[in-house]
């Protein structure tokens, strides 16, 4: 009976306490008198409007800037969990992916949707370049209009580019591919299930129909037959040649460039993997900017380079070129250098070629057993150590290889 009476008296003092905090929590607008006027917006956060401080704030102490409980994503996600595995997607928006909400989110209260800091396209364009999209002479409908997220969803999606659809069905879902419209200006090539951003660009061109800025000369002289069959064929989109041969057909210079040691021409890997048939924003046709292309197969230096950790790294990674010191299509060095690794690298690192660690064929690594080159040492994908180095420079990249005996 006591027990009982106890537990009674606890819990009616606990409310009291809890109903006693809730109130006391008017009184942040003593000290605070200028969050009164957010409180009165219409778009304010609810649990600020109805003075839950303490949901978000610890009103005597934190680890964390303005006295927030936790870090931001985390008392974030405590209440917007999203819709069932909506935050669990491939990829991730970067702000959401690092936890940093308040980058588009005001905490108490916007005039603007979703509590974002900026409306419409302004809030994408704090941080994502608008003069590509708004330079070009013709736009997507909804570019000129603002709505970014008409196409890409904000936090997470399972398509690249947070596409809300993939490439092959987007477009669709305003764009009917199956009308006799479509077929003409195709010149009667079936285009269903295909990805119009091969063509097009998405955001906004100065050519017209949103065709990319450079064009494959027989796709803008509207001569597709010079690769593919006619289009009333039974495989129309079929080619009139078998992998690369088709393109040697005009560009015979680029047979030599494979015929290399080192060849990107293999089994399973075709021209059109890296460039573009008929129609490219880059340079030389390519498909993507260079890096996003050559990730797209090596996944190991991407990790390397896109790890956090990783904060050493070679210049011209850092501005996402590889070029420069790999060559596309062949090479009769080892990971398609243009020459051999010291020439190249002390093209540009002219000090070390008058004093270095001892390298060359004269120089044997122990451990492989094979001459030792710069990047015996360096991993000039991305490192945590000084200079790029593989370990530590102090003690642990040396005894590798010097035992002491």
């Amino acid at each position: 009976m006591f027990f009982v009476a106890f537990l009674l008296s606890v819990t009616v003092a606990h409310g009291a306490h809890a109903q006693g905090i809730e109130v006391s929590f008017k009184k942040c607008l003593a000290c605070h008198p200028d969050i009164q006027k957010e409180m009165a917006q219409k778009g304010a956060h609810a649990p600020f409007k109805q003075f839950q401080c303490s949901g978000c704030h610890n009103p005597h102490a934190s680890n964390y800037k303005h006295l927030v409980k936790d870090e931001i994503s985390i008392v974030c996600k405590s209440c917007h969990k999203g819709k069932k595995g909506a935050f669990d997607k491939k990829y991730g928006h970067k702000p959401f992916e690092d936890g940093e909400c308040l980058k588009c989110h005001n905490p108490h209260s916007s005039k603007n949707a979703g509590l974002s800091v900026a409306k419409g396209e302004q809030l994408c364009f704090g941080c994502h370049s608008n003069k590509e999209l708004l330079s070009r002479k013709n736009k997507h409908g909804p570019v000129k209009k603002g709505n970014c997220l008409t196409c890409h969803g904000p936090h997470t999606s399972d398509h690249e580019g947070l596409l809300k659809k993939g490439l092959k069905e987007i477009c669709a879902s305003c764009h009917s591919t199956n009308n006799k419209k479509t077929e003409k200006s195709h010149l009667y090539y079936p285009v269903q299930g295909t990805s119009c951003t091969s063509c097009h660009n998405p955001h906004g061109s100065d050519g017209r129909h949103l065709i990319r800025q450079s064009s494959h000369k027989p796709f803008a002289k509207r001569e597709c037959t010079v690769c593919h069959n006619e289009p009333r064929a039974k495989n129309p989109l079929g080619t009139r040649g078998s992998g690369a041969s088709i393109c040697f057909a005009c560009h015979p210079s680029s047979r030599q460039d494979f015929k290399k040691i080192n060849s990107h021409v293999q089994e399973g890997v075709f021209c059109v993997n890296c460039h573009s048939p008929h129609a490219s924003d880059e340079s030389h046709m390519k498909k993507a900017k260079e890096v996003k292309i050559c990730f797209h197969c090596h996944e190991d230096t991407k990790e390397y380079t896109t790890n956090k950790k990783n904060q050493h790294k070679h210049p011209l990674i850092k501005e996402g070129k590889c070029s420069p010191c790999h060559r596309r299509h062949g090479s009769d060095y080892r990971l398609f250098f243009g020459t051999d690794e010291f020439a190249l690298c002390t093209h540009c690192h002219k000090r070390h070629a008058n004093f270095t660690h001892p390298i060359g064929q004269e120089a044997v690594d122990p451990r492989s057993k094979r001459d030792i080159s710069c990047i015996t040492c360096h991993n000039l994908m991305g490192s945590s150590h000084d200079f790029s180095l593989r370990l530590d420079r102090k003690k642990q990249l040396c005894i590798q290889c010097h035992k002491g005996y």
